[in-house]
C-alpha cells in the first residue's frame, strides 16, 4: 500500500512503495502473519523457492536448518500438513534465507501454542546473534515484546504514542493505558 503521508528509507534509499520482490531483493525478509508459504509445495521447495530470491548462495540452507531443526526432518512433506507452529516457523526461515540484515515480522505469536511461543522467542534470539539480522517485530504479546525486543513503539490508531526501552514501556499502567484502552 502506498502510505498517504512519509518516506521510507532503507539504507538512505527511498523504498516507498515499491514492489515487494523489489525490497525482497535489497534483503529484506518479510514474514506476513497469516501464510508466507506455498502451501502446495513441499518445505524443501518452499525453501528453494525463498533461496531463488536470495543474494546467498546455498550455505545459507545451513545456518538455516541449524536454526529450524523441525524443517529439514520434514523437507519432503506438504507446507499445509505442517501444524500451524512448523508452518510460521517455514515462514520465518525463509525470510532468514533472503535477509541480509533486516527482518520485518507481523504479529509471529498470533495463533501459536505457548510452547511454539517459546520457541519463536529463542529464534529471534538466535536470528539476531548468530546471523547478525536485525528484527523489526509488530506484535501484540507483551511476553514476546518483552522477552525479544530492545526498544519498544507503542501505536494507538495509527500514532506512537509511547517509545523506549521494552522493560520501562510495557509496565501495567502502560498497557493498561494504551494497549487496553483503560
Amino acid at each position: 500500500m502506498k502510505p498517504s503521508s512519509g518516506r521510507v528509507l532503507y539504507k538512505g534509499e527511498d523504498i516507498t512503495g515499491l514492489p515487494a520482490y523489489r525490497i525482497a531483493r535489497l534483503g529484506i525478509g518479510y514474514v506476513p502473519e497469516r501464510g508466507g508459504i506455498f502451501r502446495s509445495l513441499t518445505v524443501r521447495e518452499n525453501i528453494e523457492l525463498a533461496l531463488s530470491s536470495s543474494k546467498f548462495g546455498r550455505d545459507r540452507i545451513r545456518e538455516v536448518v541449524k536454526l529450524f531443526k523441525i524443517l529439514e526432518e520434514r523437507e519432503n512433506q506438504i507446507a499445509r500438513t505442517l501444524s500451524g507452529g512448523e508452518q510460521k516457523m517455514l515462514s520465518i526461515a525463509m525470510a532468514v534465507l533472503i535477509a541480509d540484515e533486516l527482518m520485518v515480522l507481523d504479529e509471529p505469536s498470533s495463533g501459536l501454542a505457548p510452547v511454539m511461543r517459546r520457541k519463536l522467542v529463542d529464534t529471534f534470539k538466535r536470528v539476531e546473534k548468530e546471523l547478525g539480522i536485525s528484527l523489526i517485530v509488530v506484535e501484540q504479546d507483551p511476553t514476546v515484546i518483552l522477552e525479544t525486543a530492545d526498544t519498544v513503539h507503542v501505536m494507538e490508531m495509527g500514532s506512537i504514542v509511547k517509545s523506549g526501552r521494552a522493560q520501562d514501556v510495557i509496565k501495567p499502567e502502560v498497557l493498561k493505558e494504551h494497549y487496553l484502552g483503560a
